[in-house]
């Protein structure tokens, strides 16, 4: 039921139109009764009718001043000028308010309930793309955290999978061509007795108490640094967790271009390498280290690699980052990369199957365990799109349409759609077709054309030759055998 609320000094006129509208509309409206602009202005700021329908001359606050500050308490009311004035200053007035109609009295039935069932059918449609909306906006938040652990992977492995890291840009809302570095949060090994300020991050209460204290551990950093940063937060894989920081400034290897060549450390510092945004990675590593020693209570070593450009340059960072917390010791628990290499060898890559000194072989597997899940979400959001496929293959359906049902660009659908299912979209739906068009071919009652019809093509030669193509033999060939 949609609430109305009807404004008019004359108590008669609103107890007309409220009888002409229940008896025309019965069951529609819940109605509500202003016999001035205030009364009228309170009313719809306690009711927050649907519709409100307004004359312009009463006392105190008029209609046209009445509708505008009720426009500004629910601008989605619909607003409806009911008055006996037809001056046009005041339809003027109305229209820049945003009066949805503007009515003559005497009201006539018919086109009140005309402009009252066209306003109903607003609403509804309306609701429908808020439901539409928040949909999307659900399911956006689902895949939001996978792809960010996904692009996290990708700037943490040398080799990358085949969903492109354009893409997970682009669904995060970053930058196509960032700046910025990477922070490593290595954590200790808590001692199982251990009693600390926060819940353990490696604690004794069993298998789910240590899985809880690990996410408590991870929302917490997570949380902290998004209110600080752009970032992409890697998951917590063992007892590391990498942060990249993103800014689409320049680096100080840029030279003030915005751009930066990948070459070899130089001569200068550390902290002016690292500088992004007004602030340097050693900062950012130092205050995260407070946070995290201090407030959490865990004993952590962060490692900062330089501020580089662009995707291949967040990759170096990390291995920068790498490096910087293999070298650290307790002298130092914050520590930037200086261009020295770590232990014997180049900065280690999380990637690296043979992983040395400081990032340990159980990130490889985490890595995996997290690819693994990625797999599974993304089987599932397939399963939903072709289903839909399955159900609508015989009408004009665009590979557009399919993306949208499963709130994806039609790029990133296209290339999951080909690469889980063995086949691009166009591929699957004539598959799709042509099995179908094989099963009524065994009804010879069905011509060929009415079978061309029925599985979704309008021009036979043109179903003829895809028929062709796809057995090897014609329609009727088929038929005949």
């Amino acid at each position: 039921m949609y609430r109305l609320l009807i404004a008019d000094d004359e108590a008669l006129e609103r107890e007309g139109l409220e009888w002409m509208i229940s008896r025309s509309m019965p069951g529609v409206f819940e109605v509500i009764h202003a016999e001035n602009g205030r009364t009228a202005i309170q009313r719809a700021e306690r009711h927050r009718p649907d519709i409100v329908l307004m004359d312009i001359k009463m006392p105190g606050i008029e209609g046209l001043e009445a509708l505008r500050r009720i426009k500004e308490i629910h601008p989605r009311m619909k607003l409806v000028l009911v008055t006996a004035y037809d001056y046009f200053s005041y339809a003027k007035q109305a229209l820049e308010i945003g009066v949805r109609d503007y009515m003559l009295k005497p009201a006539k039935r018919e086109q009140m309930i005309g402009l009252l069932t066209s306003l109903v059918q607003e609403l509804k449609e309306e609701h429908v793309r808020r439901e539409e909306e928040l949909k999307t906006t659900e399911k956006l938040a689902r895949l939001e955290p996978l792809a960010e652990s996904e692009l996290a992977m990708h700037l943490m492995r040398e080799r990358t999978s085949e969903t492109g890291e354009s893409d997970l840009l682009e669904l995060l809302d970053l930058p196509a061509d960032p700046s910025g570095y990477a922070l490593v949060l290595s954590f200790e090994e808590e001692e199982p007795n251990r009693v600390s300020g926060g819940p353990g991050l490696w604690g004794s209460g069993g298998e789910n108490g240590d899985t809880a204290s690990r996410k408590h551990m991870y929302d917490a950093v997570k949380s902290w640094c998004r209110t600080r940063y752009t970032c992409v937060v890697s998951p917590l894989v063992g007892r590391h967790l990498a942060v990249f920081v993103i800014r689409p400034g320049e680096t100080e290897e840029s030279g003030g271009t915005g751009r930066s060549s990948y070459s070899e450390p130089r001569d200068a510092s550390a902290e002016e390498d690292a500088r992004v945004g007004g602030e340097t990675a050693a900062a950012a590593a130092g205050k995260l280290h407070g946070y995290v020693s201090g407030r959490l209570g865990r004993r952590v070593t962060v490692g900062a690699g330089r501020a580089h450009h662009g995707l291949t340059g967040l990759r170096r960072s990390y291995a920068e980052a790498c490096a910087a917390a293999i070298n650290a010791d307790e002298s130092a628990f914050v520590r930037v990369y200086d261009g020295e290499p770590a232990g014997e060898g180049p900065p280690v890559l999380a990637g690296n199957a043979a992983a040395g000194d400081g990032v340990p072989g159980e990130l490889e597997l985490a890595a995996q365990r997290l690819l693994s899940e990625r797999e599974e979400r993304t089987t599932s959001v397939l399963k939903e799109a072709k289903d839909w496929i399955d159900g609508h293959f015989v009408e004009e359906i665009t590979l557009e349409q399919a993306a949208e049902r499963v709130h994806l660009s039609p790029h990133y659908f296209s290339k999951m759609f080909k690469r889980h299912m063995g086949a691009t979209f166009i591929d699957y739906v004539t598959r799709l077709r042509i099995e179908r068009a094989k099963e009524l071919m065994k009804n010879e009652e069905l011509s060929l054309k009415e079978v061309c019809f029925e599985v979704g093509y309008k021009d036979p030669n043109y179903f003829s030759r895809v028929f062709r193509k796809v057995t090897g033999v014609s329609p009727t060939e088929y038929r005949g055998r």
